[in-house]
């Protein structure tokens, strides 16, 4: 495991903090949280609180969105064969579903299509191309990829096919032909840069519904596969995000469509949800429809309104994701075994790592997981047809774009952004890629290893909580769920407290730590989970003192709700 450093947020100004207080009539605590947010006035506190879809910034200042707006209601009008090619994830499949279904409402019935992980690989494909052309379609829509497929989306165009491309990925600096939605074309002076890719079919959505007088009430039915995109897809929760996934959890947890309803039965998961279920719980599903079979599945089972058919591909789409838990376990074992007998990766400030065996649809989940043990710069690599494909996670807050860009003359294709990337390159390729690699991570570290940190918002003592009963559900729970959803940009806060008590320990499953703590100035024993830190157990007793960084939850069981630790790390 990667040792932590604890990082404690500078404290605000304190006459702020005596501001916010008075104001919101909050504890002090509770100040610091919204002033590390920049939440710094009753005003901004009221819009962060109640995000309003009246909010929402005018779509028209987008580029090329009006023009997008027109060409797609002369679809409409004309009953034209419109293609929605979206990507494999997620945040594709959803968006392909939120297009599908609205414009099913304007009377316009369109075809999709999702590529195959294996045969055609991420983004648009040339069978995607060679489809349109066979099938004669006027309009093809690319959502959640398309920006760097010029060459592709040319051929469209010569067919006699007009295109549109809603993205949200960083573009190369020649556009690709057609019309280009992407609040990153640095042309684009559309306010909010951060959507996800199902939020961009949205704000095409919601010119359309402008341009057409049509009530915004039933775009705002479909906030839920945003939602659901937004918090799959990692973006941040600020601004509109925010705005669009907590109307979006909202209308999960009010109207949640059937397809949700059979796989949360499925799942053994009970509404409401906060984003935090809907990212473990939802997305990897839908996820691993598209790494193990096919994405084109999970877009049928979540616009299905049939019964049977939806039992029977949330089944199937349960099943996809028992074999993906499975795969990732196994290659991160092989990845993990690969590493620990290189003779110089612990000299290394990245980690690349390649089998040719490895199912290509769990490399991503399998980078993230060796960045838990071996803190940095993480690319996992396979063998598909007669090239290496590969998929790339940041550390550290390393532009992982930035860091491809540098070392493209040794790759076939990159794309994605800070965070994550996917990747192509030649097998003879490998070995001087890597060393690229290597040394553009080391230069842009100045040689200098990253170390995993853990933020923490602020010190917290037990009888600070609030509690009067043990039963009690304290004002700080109330508060802290008022926060979400939370994501990057509005982590959930993590406290540390210091001199806390171990009453009991006990080892769930092998992996993970249940224990009961209490403090010397509080009459109340707190359960806590320490997820992967089984290893602890060896060295714990009763009656051990430990500090530890957590996060609070609230804990559900039998009907009853009970405040739990989420442990974080803990020292001794």
């Amino acid at each position: 495991m990667n040792h932590l450093i604890w990082n404690l947020a500078p404290s605000p100004d304190q006459h702020l903090l005596t501001e916010l207080s008075e104001s919101l009539h909050i504890s002090t605590l509770f100040a610091t949280l919204l002033a590390q947010r920049s939440i710094t006035s009753s005003a901004t506190a009221h819009a962060f609180f109640k995000p309003a879809l009246s909010e929402l910034h005018d779509p028209f200042l987008m580029a090329d969105l009006p023009e997008a707006v027109d060409r797609l209601w002369l679809a409409i009008q004309e009953k034209q064969a419109v293609l929605l090619f979206g990507d494999y994830d997620v945040d594709g499949t959803t968006a392909v579903a939120l297009m599908a279904e609205q414009l099913a409402h304007f009377g316009l019935e369109v075809r999709y299509y999702i590529p195959d992980r294996y045969k055609e690989g991420y983004g648009l494909s040339q069978q995607g191309i060679d489809f349109a052309i066979q099938e004669r379609i006027q309009l093809l829509i690319t959502l959640d990829c398309g920006i760097k497929s010029s060459a592709l989306l040319q051929q469209a165009n010569d067919a006699g096919i007009d295109t549109l491309v809603c993205d949200h990925h960083q573009p190369d600096l020649l556009l690709p032909p057609g019309l280009v939605l992407d609040p990153k074309r640095p042309d684009c002076h559309y306010p909010y840069k951060e959507l996800s890719g199902c939020a961009v079919a949205f704000k095409l959505l919601q010119g359309l519904y402008i341009k057409t007088a049509s009530p915004l009430d039933r775009l705002f039915q479909s906030l839920d596969l945003v939602a659901l995109a937004i918090g799959a897809d990692i973006v941040e929760l600020l601004g509109e995000n925010r705005i669009l996934c907590a109307h979006g959890l909202q209308q999960l947890n009010a109207q949640p469509r059937p397809a949700f309803q059979e796989l949360l039965r499925l799942a053994a998961k009970k509404l409401p949800l906060q984003l935090t279920d809907v990212v473990f719980t939802i997305a990897p599903r839908i996820n691993a429809a598209g790494r193990i079979q096919s994405g084109k599945r999970a877009v049928d089972w979540m616009l299905s309104k049939d019964p049977s058919e939806i039992v029977s591909l949330a089944t199937q789409i349960e099943q996809d994701n028992l074999l993906r838990r499975q795969l990732e376990q196994d290659i991160t074992q092989e990845a993990l075994h690969q590493l620990a007998t290189a003779s110089t990766s612990d000299q290394r400030f990245s980690t690349v790592v390649f089998s040719p065996d490895w199912h290509k649809g769990v490399i991503g989940i399998v980078a993230s997981r060796l960045i838990e043990t071996h803190y940095r710069p993480t690319i996992v690599l396979t063998q598909s047809n007669d090239v290496l494909v590969g998929s790339a996670r940041s550390a550290g807050g390393l532009n992982l774009y930035k860091l491809l860009d540098a070392v493209s003359e040794t790759l076939i294709q990159f794309g994605g952004h800070q965070f994550a990337a996917g990747l192509s390159l030649h097998p003879a390729q490998l070995e001087a890629f890597s060393t690229a690699f290597e040394e553009a991570v080391q230069s842009e570290l100045n040689a200098k290893k990253l170390q995993a940190t853990l933020e923490i918002n602020a010190r917290l003592d037990f009888q600070q909580i609030g509690l009067k009963h043990a039963s009690d559900q304290p004002r700080l729970m109330q508060l802290l769920a008022a926060l979400e959803p939370c994501g990057p940009g509005n982590r959930h806060p993590v406290f540390f407290t210091e001199e806390v008590i171990v009453h009991d320990f006990r080892v769930l499953k092998e992996k993970h730590l249940k224990l009961k703590l209490s403090q010397a100035n509080c009459p109340f024993v707190f359960d806590a989970i320490a997820f992967g830190f089984a290893h602890h157990a060896s060295e714990l007793t009763v009656g051990s003192v430990i500090a530890i960084a957590y996060q609070l939850e609230t804990n559900t069981f039998n009907g009853r709700s009970t405040v739990q630790l989420q442990l974080k790390d803990l020292r001794y």
